[in-house]
């Protein structure tokens, strides 16, 4: 994978310094000096400033094409993760964890925009639940923690540029050799690692390692913990980032979702576990971990009955805010259908409301946009493709609405 000096040094994106010289002054002057103080906080830290002088050194070649490249990557994770939480329901708290999350790259008015304040549910529909029993290949009392294993990975990355996302693979090691056959070729690496020169960036990382795999293949219960802590670590992961902002709002109400709950499972069992991982793995989080309420089923009405469709439309209209971000005309008018669709809180007003935003207003508007020559497309194609459910909420939406109608003029 190409290398991006906006990920790779957590570089700001919104804007990003694009043009060479400006860049160079700001890694030497601000970045490099930053990094030096804080050297000791987080081991990352002697790895970036290597880095930024290697990139400094070679030019810093492609900058425009790399902030560009680096700003779409970003946003498209930015908005993702916005995307759950308005479909999860906003809070001040989930708020400030997704600033918390992207304030390296993006400005809090950026990412306020995508996550307007209020909150939401959806509707749900199910069986009884039953608790999961944790399969044999998670089983462990203490697992490495999330933080060491975080650590790994990033030395890992480093001492092999990428090439191994675990100590077997660094080792050359097999997950069926005995832990004494594994402890033999740790040794031999232990001092391989203790003849290389301070100088090289990689020294460091693998001086880390060493330490770990002489400790995890020592004997087989301490290697239990790391191969157990390795089988879940994309679940913790991906618990850290997604399935985190969910839970606040579900401790909050008293009351998992039952829907998103199964959601997640789908979600979770995507990244390789077995359905019995999956089950177990989300229970253990959310009604173990974070002590949230087990899920039940729930039935509601008016805009939560669609929520589906609400969070469609959040998300399309957001993004299409970024899209016209230098026009403050259209900008404007897309954040006001925004807090139109927010203000919408009585069951018996949700059609012709809907109808009357987008049918009426927003159309009036987009006329009017036409005549003064503007013609950039309100939604890309490309946006419209990642709400492919839209028509078939609407659809949905429409004949449900029209049907309640029909009942009562009846």
């Amino acid at each position: 994978m190409t290398k991006n000096i906006f990920i790779e040094l957590e570089l700001f994106l919104d804007p990003p310094i694009d043009e060479a010289g400006a860049m160079r002054e700001h890694l030497e002057k601000v970045k490099i000096p930053d990094w030096n103080k804080r050297v000791n906080n987080d081991s990352r830290n002697k790895f970036f400033v290597a880095k930024a002088k290697s990139y400094i050194a070679d030019g810093l070649p492609r900058l425009k094409q790399q902030a560009k490249s680096a700003r779409e990557e970003k946003y498209k994770e930015l908005t993702q993760r916005a995307k759950l939480i308005n479909e999860i329901g906003v809070t001040e708290k989930s708020v400030q964890n997704l600033k918390s999350d992207f304030k390296k790259f993006f400005r809090e008015d950026t990412i306020e925009k995508l996550v307007p304040l209020e909150s939401s549910s959806q509707n749900q529909s199910g069986d009884e639940f039953i608790v999961p029993v944790c399969p044999a290949s998670l089983k462990c009392d203490k697992p490495v923690s999330l933080a060491d294993m975080r650590s790994i990975s990033f030395d890992l990355n480093v001492a092999t540029d990428g090439k191994c996302d675990s100590l077997y693979k660094l080792l050359e090691a097999h997950g069926n050799e005995k832990t004494a056959d594994i402890l033999t070729k740790a040794m031999a690496m232990e001092k391989k690692i203790h003849t290389m020169p301070k100088t090289d960036i990689k020294a460091d990382s693998l001086y880390r390692l060493s330490i770990k795999f002489m400790l995890f293949f020592k004997n087989d219960n301490r290697r239990k913990k790391y191969d157990v802590a390795l089988k879940r670590f994309c679940f913790d992961e991906y618990a850290s980032t997604t399935l985190k902002h969910y839970v606040e709002n579900w401790i909050t109400k008293n009351k998992t979702d039952w829907k998103q709950y199964h959601a997640c499972i789908d979600e979770v069992k995507k990244l390789g576990y077995s359905q019995e991982e999956t089950s177990w793995l989300v229970y253990e989080y959310f009604c173990i971990t974070k002590e949230c309420p087990l899920p039940k089923k729930s039935k509601q009405g008016g805009w939560r009955q669609f929520e589906p469709l609400r969070s469609q439309l959040l998300g399309l209209f957001n993004e299409s805010i970024e899209t016209h971000r230098s026009n403050m005309k259209i900008k404007d008018k897309l954040q006001s259908v925004i807090e139109q669709f927010n203000d919408i809180d009585d069951p018996d007003n949700v059609k012709s409301t809907v109808s009357q935003i987008i049918e009426m207003d927003l159309r009036n508007f987009w006329d009017s946009c036409k005549k003064e020559g503007i013609v950039i497309p309100l939604f890309k194609p490309a946006q419209l493709a990642n709400y492919s459910r839209l028509k078939d909420y609407l659809l949905e939406f429409t004949q449900t609405t029209e049907g309640k109608q029909d009942k009562r003029g009846a």
